[in-house]
């Protein structure tokens, strides 16, 4: 009986043996998978963060150029006001030649 019993706890023994090492080889494969998932989670993570990043440069940019576009604009309508009233006031002393204007 007790050679039965020691036959049968060695047979339990190689069935629970070669049963771990069916659950370490799924489990390995399963760690594999979760890797795999993982790096690729990091891979998208750090696309969408560089395309961000091109997105903010490039508003920045048309924001400067915008900008710089717009104080041009600024400047030639500036200048041209200003040449214009130069023009209208050697108009208006060349038409008065001697007469003295009132000025408040």
């Amino acid at each position: 009986m007790v050679m039965v019993l020691g036959i049968l706890g060695v047979i339990v023994m190689v069935k629970m043996y070669s049963d771990i090492k069916k659950l370490k080889k799924g489990h390995k494969s399963h760690e594999e998978v979760n890797s795999s998932i993982f790096r690729r989670i990091d891979e998208v993570d750090l696309s969408i963060h560089r395309r961000i990043d091109g997105e903010i440069d490039r508003t920045d940019k048309m924001y400067s150029e915008t900008n710089r576009y717009t104080n041009d604009r600024y400047d030639d309508v500036q200048r041209t006001l200003d040449s214009r009233l130069d023009k209208l006031e050697n108009k208006l002393t060349g038409n008065l030649g001697s007469k003295q204007v009132i000025t408040d």
